[in-house]
């Protein structure tokens, strides 16, 4: 009888509780976290300790952000990154099949690893100016930059994913007889999932850098033209309620492919 109360109480010591309802230590534990950290920062400006001119405060970035969400106007520019951001991550998806037979088939991977290698080191928001030459002012070249900065997260994780697939599971599946189609299917796709949502993971991170720095140096719409604009005429509040937008919607993308995740590889521990 103590063993099982004992048990009740550490269960419900591991989560908060609201209303009958358990809050995951997850969530309450940033929460309480973020709140800190705005009352602190909004207490700085309030107090004058922060120089409007070089930075801002909570209160005054959530004006801004008010104002051009009422407006509209952020939407417009959501719209385009969005869709050069959607293109070009489409594109980069290629990096799944192409690092899956890098990972299965070793001479695939000796030729061609190196290439992989140098290209995924070499700072490719530096070929900004060259990608706008290559193809233009215009959609294509924010395009391409994404898929240039995306691809390489994925390949690289779908190769390590499927070098971690356990050897007797391969060899399970050739006893059996198993095609090169149902091994890739049935044993070393799935193995490779946690891997493959991990560099997609990344990938999203890198996008939104890559569109942004592309719209800061060659868009005249978009959230990186929008954050460039702002910062050209000083208006920090608004520069950095550009920045939020940014940060909840790599949030918002990030927690909807751990969802799609649960759904597709249910057996992994989150």
């Amino acid at each position: 009888m103590e063993k099982v109360q004992a048990s009740g109480n550490m269960k419900i010591s591991s989560a908060t509780i609201k209303n009958g309802r358990k809050i995951p230590q997850s969530i309450s534990y940033p929460s309480v976290t973020l709140v800190l950290i705005l009352t602190i920062w909004e207490a700085c400006g309030r107090l004058n300790l922060i120089d409007p001119f070089m930075f801002s405060w909570p209160s005054r970035i959530f004006i801004e952000a008010k104002n051009f969400f009422v407006n509209g106007e952020v939407f417009t520019h959501l719209a385009v990154s969005g869709m050069e951001v959607g293109f070009g991550f489409a594109m980069a998806l290629i990096g799944i099949p192409i690092g899956l037979m890098m990972g299965y088939w070793k001479k695939l991977e000796l030729a061609f690893d190196p290439f992989v290698t140098a290209l995924y080191t070499t700072p490719m928001i530096a070929l900004t100016p060259l990608f706008v030459l290559w193809f233009g002012l215009e959609t294509l070249s924010k395009v391409m930059m994404v898929f240039a900065l995306s691809i390489f997260p994925i390949l690289i994780n779908t190769m390590a994913g499927v070098k971690m697939t356990e050897l007797s599971l391969i060899k399970a599946a050739r006893s059996y007889g198993a095609s090169e189609r149902q091994m890739f299917k049935e044993v070393i796709f799935p193995s490779a999932i946690p891997f493959i949502i991990t560099g997609i993971r990344l990938a999203i991170g890198r996008a939104l850098i890559a569109v942004v720095v592309a719209e800061m140096l060659a868009g005249n719409i978009g959230i990186g033209y929008a954050i460039r604009h702002a910062s050209e005429l000083f208006q920090t509040a608004e520069y950095l309620a550009y920045v939020v937008v940014l940060m909840v919607l790599s949030v918002l993308l990030t927690e909807l492919l751990k969802i799609f995740e649960k759904k597709l590889a249910p057996w992994r521990e989150q």
